[in-house]
């Protein structure tokens, strides 16, 4: 009796305690996975990028109930985070986030990941980095609604669990009147508080959440403004000494009729005839559609081009990677093979 009784009891108190320590790292891991399918390219309202603190926001309705198998986001006292406790189904233990030195989660970003001190780069990321370092914490208080505080008073003094509640006081008021003692042998209080919770992922700053597609001569779009900005750099001396050569070198073969007048680089001239500017053509190779292609009049007629190195004509790498996705590197069974 003085064995089996204690140990039956605790017995199904840590199986409580288990599966309320996997509620507390799904809410934590479940959302640092959130902020991988951000809109990170949209235009940031308020935060370092859109919907930020958004996410943290719906998760933390989400576990209000301190899981996710049943959710409901009405307002008031029915909804889930709401004062009815009808998601406190155990008979053991019960968890939940009003129990001192609980937490639900909290996300907190660093944008700093990645800095080089180089200025073109730190520009760079400055205009597009939306993203960087995002850590994510939370933890969750426990109350005994089971164990006794001694088991046979008469033959043990040893205290066994924290004080046990009783449910008819109303298990959110006894969280949020609960006491929680660092104590070492963990049986002072009548709170006991979770492991942190903690996840960090670092996000693709500089991530477009659109499929890049530029027509030849366009100067249009995500991909060609981040191109654009390294182009045009002043950090970029190619660019600050090609400027003025170029339209000299140009103007110079028209003075000795090497070039016909109207070739001469303007304002006007587009991308592609322009140096000044970059001249992108690309367009995304889409599930199910064939190798992407561009169509180039030269000499009075079209010819097409694979924009990638789809087909190299040698060992079509890029084809085969496509091809043999999932199966091997690039394609090939070894690597130093390709």
């Amino acid at each position: 009796m003085l064995v089996l009784i204690p140990v039956f009891l605790y017995a199904l108190f840590l199986d409580d305690l288990l599966r309320h320590v996997l509620d507390a790292q799904e809410a934590a891991l479940s959302t640092i996975w959130d902020y991988t399918v951000q809109d990170y390219a949209k235009q940031p309202q308020g935060e370092a990028f859109a919907g930020f603190g958004n996410v943290q926001g719906h998760v933390r309705q989400m576990y209000c109930d301190h899981e996710s198998g049943i959710d409901s986001y009405e307002e008031g006292e029915a909804g889930e985070c709401g004062s009815l406790e009808n998601h406190h189904h155990e008979l053991v233990s019960h968890a939940c986030w009003l129990n001192p030195g609980s937490e639900q989660v909290q996300c907190t970003l660093s944008r700093d990941v990645g800095e080089l001190g180089v200025s073109q780069h730190q520009s760079y990321m400055d205009e597009f980095g939306k993203g960087g370092l995002i850590r994510c914490t939370a933890r969750l208080g426990v109350q005994n609604y089971l164990l006794q505080r001694k088991v046979f008073a008469q033959f043990s003094k040893v205290d066994l669990a924290r004080d046990k509640k009783d449910r008819g006081s109303g298990i959110h008021a006894n969280a949020q009147g609960g006491t929680y003692e660092d104590d070492a042998k963990g049986v002072a209080g009548d709170v006991y508080l979770l492991p942190w919770e903690r996840s960090s992922i670092v996000t693709d700053t500089w991530a477009l959440t659109e499929h890049a597609d530029i027509r030849p001569g366009t100067a249009q779009g995500e991909l060609y403004d981040r191109v654009l900005q390294q182009y045009e750099h002043q950090d970029n001396p190619g660019f600050t000494q090609m400027q003025s050569e170029a339209v000299n070198f140009v103007q110079e073969a028209i003075q000795d009729e090497l070039l016909a007048p109207s070739l001469a680089i303007t304002d006007s001239t587009p991308p592609g005839d322009d140096p000044r500017k970059p001249s992108i053509a690309i367009k995304p190779h889409l599930e199910g559609e064939p190798a992407p292609e561009e169509t180039i009049t030269q000499q009075g007629s079209s010819q097409n081009y694979f924009n990638s190195e789809w087909q190299d004509w040698d060992q079509d790498n890029n084809k085969e990677s496509y091809q043999q996705r999932g199966n091997w590197y690039m394609g090939c069974n070894q690597e130093e093979t390709c």
